[in-house]
C-alpha cells in the first residue's frame, strides 16, 4: 500500500470548497429534519406516586357512576402486583413488570362504579399516571377520594394522554435497559443494565437531564449523534477521494441507510459506538497518509493522538470499540513497517542518506510506540474508569468495578438465551433477518405501526457485493491497492470478522459498525472504475437515487409511521423479513 511522495502529499491534504460546504450542510440539515420529526413526545407522565406494599391504598372517585371499559397504567421502575377493587367488590389484578415500564399498558376494565381502590399486593409500585376510558373512547376524569394527598399525582397529567399511544409515548426494545439505566445514574440508584460499559448510558442521561424522563429526553442524544455522523462521513469521504461528488455519495448512502436512521432514534448504545469508531478511523487514516520522514514527527502525532482519544471514548461506550481498535493497530504497524522498509531499501542500495534515515527511524519509532502506549492504553484505561463515576458515586470501589468487568465478560461469553430475531453474522450483509423492534397496540383494524431495524438494500446488497468484487479485483491485480482501500478493508475485517466467531445470540444491528466500511470500500471500487471508464459517471447519481427511493418506500416499517397491513406485508421481500411479528 506504499504510495509515491507526490501521491502521499495529495492524500494528506483536505480542502473544503464552496461546493463541499453546500453538499455537507444541506445533507446534514435534511437528515436532521427527518430524524428529529416524530422522534418522541416530551409530554409523557413524569410525576407519579408509589403504592407501598401493605401501605395505604389510593381511592379514586368519579362524579357519577361510570362504565369503565379500559384502565391504562403508565408505570415507572418497579415490579409487583397491583389490585384494583370496585365498590361492589369486583377485583382486577395486574402484574407490573420492568418490561412494561414507561409505556401505556391497558390492564383491563369492565367496571360499573363510582369509585375504585388501587393497592399493592406485592412490591412498591411506582405509577406515573392512571387513565380511565369508556367504551366510546372518551376519557373519564377521576379525583383522589381518599388516601395520601400525594397520590393525586396519579391523575395530574391526563391532559397529555393520547387516545392512541405509539412509540413516541413510551419505551420499546432495549430502551428498557439503557434509558432506564441513564435515569438511574442521575438519581444515584443501583444500575440495572451492567453488561456494557457506562459511557453510552451517561450520554443518554444528558438528554434526560435536559428534557426530562420522557421519550424525547432519552432519545435526543442518539438522534444528535446520528445527525453528526453525516458530516463526519462527508469529511471522511472527501479525505479519501478528494472529490466532492464522491464525498457526497459516501455520506448520502450512509445518511439514507435504514439502520443509521433507526439506530439513531432509539435510546441504545450502538449509535454512540459507531460514531466514535468512524472518528478513530478517520484520524488513523490521516496518520497513515503522513510520513515522518517527509512531514516531520510532530505533525504525525496529532492525528495519532486524536485516533487514540476516540478509541478511548468508543471502548467506554461498548466493547465493540476493542474490535475496531485491533484494526487501528494493524494500520499503525503497517505504516511503521513501510517506513522501515523504505530505510532498508536505501540501505541495500548503498544510498548515503541511509544511515541518517536509520537513526531517524529508530528514534521516531520508539517515540511513536510510546505515544501509542499513552493514547491507546493509558488514556483508554483512564477514560474507562471515569465512565464509572456513577458507580463510584453510590459506593463502588475499584474491586467493585473489576467485578463488573468479570460479570460483563461472563455474560457475553456464556449467554445461552435465544431470540426469534437472532441471526448469524454471515446472514447480515444480505439482510436475511431484520430485528422487529416495535408494533403499536392501539391502531385500528387493517393498520399497523411498526419499527424494524435492517439495512437499505441499495446500500447493503450493493456494498456487500462490491466489497467482494473489490477484494477479487485486488487479488487478480485488476485494481491497484491504495490507502483508502486498505483502511476500508481493515475496517471491515476488524469490525465484522470477530462476529463470525461468536456463537451466542447476536443480531443484525451488530453489523452497524461495519456498514460505513463496506460502503467506503464499494465507493473506492466505483471511484477506480470511473477513472478507467469515465462513462460510468452516471452510476453514482443513479445509486443515490435508488437508495433514496428505497428509503421512502420502506419508511413506514422503519419509522413507526402508521400504514396499512397490506403495505407492510408487501415489503416482506424475503422469508426472514417480518414486520408484524414472528
Amino acid at each position: 500500500m506504499e504510495q509515491n511522495t507526490n501521491e502521499k502529499v495529495e492524500l494528506m491534504i483536505l480542502t473544503f470548497t464552496k461546493k463541499d460546504w453546500i453538499f455537507c450542510i444541506a445533507l446534514t440539515l435534511l437528515y436532521a429534519c427527518i430524524a428529529l420529526t416524530n422522534v418522541g413526545s416530551n409530554k409523557t407522565p413524569e410525576n407519579g406516586y408509589t403504592l407501598k406494599e401493605g401501605g395505604a391504598p389510593a381511592v379514586i372517585g368519579f362524579e357519577q357512576e361510570e362504565d369503565i371499559a379500559q384502565i391504562w397504567v403508565y408505570s415507572g421502575i418497579s415490579e409487583g402486583n397491583l389490585k384494583v377493587t370496585s365498590e361492589d367488590g369486583q377485583e382486577l389484578d395486574y402484574e407490573q413488570k420492568f418490561g412494561k415500564m414507561y409505556r401505556y399498558a391497558n390492564i383491563g376494565g369492565d367496571f360499573h362504579t363510582k369509585q375504585l381502590t388501587f393497592s399493592s399486593e406485592s412490591g412498591d409500585l411506582e405509577i406515573l399516571e392512571i387513565v380511565f376510558w369508556n367504551a366510546q373512547g372518551k376519557q373519564i376524569r377521576g379525583y383522589l377520594a381518599a388516601g395520601d394527598p400525594e397520590a393525586s399525582n396519579l391523575l395530574d397529567e391526563s391532559d397529555h394522554v393520547p387516545k392512541r399511544p405509539t412509540f413516541t409515548d413510551g419505551m420499546y426494545f432495549d430502551e428498557l435497559y439503557h434509558a432506564r439505566t441513564g435515569y438511574e445514574y442521575i438519581h444515584g440508584m443501583e444500575p440495572y443494565e451492567t453488561v456494557h460499559p457506562p459511557l453510552g448510558k451517561v450520554l443518554i442521561s444528558f438528554g434526560i437531564r435536559m428534557f426530562g424522563m420522557n421519550p424525547f429526553g432519552w432519545r435526543i442524544m442518539g438522534v444528535m449523534f446520528g445527525i453528526f455522523m453525516v458530516p463526519v462521513m462527508y469529511v471522511f469521504g472527501k479525505r479519501l477521494f478528494k472529490k466532492s461528488e464522491y464525498a457526497l455519495l459516501a455520506s448520502f448512502l450512509f445518511t439514507f441507510d435504514f439502520m443509521h436512521y433507526t439506530q439513531s432514534r432509539i435510546a441504545t448504545l450502538d449509535v454512540f459506538a459507531v460514531f466514535f469508531i468512524l472518528l478513530m478511523y478517520y484520524f488513523m487514516y490521516e496518520y497513515y497518509t503522513m510520513d515522518f520522514y517527509r512531514d516531520g514527527l510532530k505533525k504525525t502525532l496529532r492525528p495519532l493522538a486524536l485516533s487514540g482519544v476516540f478509541f478511548a471514548i468508543g471502548v467506554a461506550v461498548k466493547w465493540i470499540g476493542i474490535y475496531a481498535g485491533a484494526g487501528l493497530a494493524v494500520i499503525f504497524f503497517t505504516s511503521l513497517i513501510q517506513r522501515y522498509l523504505r530505510y532498508r531499501r536505501l540501505k541495500t542500495a548503498g544510498d548515503e542518506s541511509a544511515p541518517e534515515m536509520g537513526r531517524i527511524f529508530k528514534k521516531n519509532a520508539w517515540i511513536l510506540i510510546g505515544w501509542c502506549v499513552l493514547f491507546f492504553i493509558a488514556l483508554p484505561i483512564g477514560v474507562y474508569l471515569l465512565a464509572y463515576i456513577p458507580y463510584f458515586n453510590i459506593g463502588y470501589d475499584l474491586k467493585g468495578i473489576w467485578d463488573c468487568q468479570v460479570t460483563m465478560y461472563s455474560y457475553h461469553s456464556t449467554l445461552e438465551a435465544t431470540h426469534p430475531y437472532q441471526s448469524l453474522a454471515i446472514e447480515w450483509p444480505y439482510i436475511l433477518r431484520p430485528v422487529w423492534y416495535f408494533m403499536g397496540a392501539f391502531e385500528p383494524e387493517g393498520s399497523v405501526a411498526t419499527i424494524s431495524v435492517m439495512g437499505n438494500p441499495a446500500v447493503w446488497w450493493i456494498c456487500s457485493t462490491g466489497t467482494i468484487v473489490l477484494i477479487a479485483a485486488l487479488c487478480l491485480r485488476k485494481i491497484k491497492g491504495n490507502p483508502a482501500i486498505f483502511v476500508s478493508l481493515v475496517g471491515i475485517a476488524s469490525n465484522f470478522v470477530p462476529w463470525l466467531l461468536i456463537r451466542r445470540c447476536i443480531f443484525i444491528y451488530h453489523f452497524f459498525a461495519t456498514v460505513p466500511f463496506i460502503l467506503l470500500a464499494t465507493v473506492c471500487l466505483l471511484f477506480e472504475l470511473e477513472k478507467k471508464y469515465p462513462k460510468l459517471a452516471w452510476v453514482k447519481w443513479a445509486w443515490m437515487g435508488l437508495a433514496l427511493a428505497l428509503f421512502i418506500l420502506f419508511f413506514p416499517v422503519i419509522s413507526g409511521v402508521e400504514c396499512s397491513t397490506a403495505y407492510s406485508d408487501a415489503l416482506e421481500w424475503l422469508p426472514g423479513w417480518t414486520f408484524r411479528g414472528v
